[in-house]
């Protein structure tokens, strides 16, 4: 006979143990939606906001039964919103500020086939260090000129396979990845945040970052 209780692995334990506890030490909990979200956007902001903010990044379910029993004013509404995996973001800035300091520290990235350029993408004329064979089919595919130099492809001119706004195909996706182009801009943007009980969905905290 199996018990009816839920025991988790000793990982997700301790994040469901910082879920308890972190909610009594900030004044803010802010909810971030990583359907979108690479764990490479993490990790600059973590080293940036260390000492500021602490970062939770767990499952709904497990969110949701350590919430459930806190005493916390507006904690029920922040739990409506949990789907999927997601992250938290403990701090004692407003969650105004947190948006903008957000905004202000997006990282360029590798691209995945279908993501959207963030700028022109401009590969410029040099060695590859990649020899001959199949990568010469696919340079050309991707409109990319390429002559054979001392036995390896070289990108015989500039050139400008796509422009911002415009969808990247995993076949030119995995060329930039091999010449360490980073062309999309990522930035990791709040779903609500919850303060002394007030609870903000994501346009009530949008601040325009060029006019601060």
């Amino acid at each position: 006979m199996h018990e009816n209780r839920t025991v988790y692995p000793k990982r997700k334990a301790q994040m469901y143990q910082q879920l308890q506890e972190l909610p009594k030490k900030y004044k803010v909990i802010a909810l971030v939606k990583m359907n979108k979200v690479r764990s490479t956007q993490i990790l600059p902001l973590r080293k940036i906001l260390k000492g500021d903010v602490e970062f939770v990044s767990i499952k709904d379910k497990v969110a949701q039964k350590a919430f459930e029993n806190l005493d916390i004013p507006g904690i029920k509404d922040i739990v409506k919103e949990l789907t999927e995996q997601c992250m938290f973001i403990f701090t004692n800035m407003s969650p105004f500020k947190l948006n903008v300091l957000l905004a202000k520290n997006k990282i360029m990235m590798a691209a995945r086939g279908g993501d959207i350029a963030s700028i022109d993408i401009v590969v410029p004329a040099k060695n590859t260090g990649i020899a001959p064979g199949p990568m010469l089919t696919e340079f050309k595919e991707a409109g990319i000129p390429t002559k054979i130099d001392q036995g390896t492809i070289w990108i015989a001119k500039d050139s400008t396979p796509v422009l911002k706004g415009q969808a990247i195909n995993e076949k030119l996706a995995s060329i930039l990845g091999k010449l360490d182009i980073k062309p999309v801009e990522a930035g990791i943007s709040l779903y609500s945040a919850l303060e002394d009980g007030l609870t903000y969905a994501a346009d009530e905290m949008v601040i325009d970052v060029e006019k601060i």
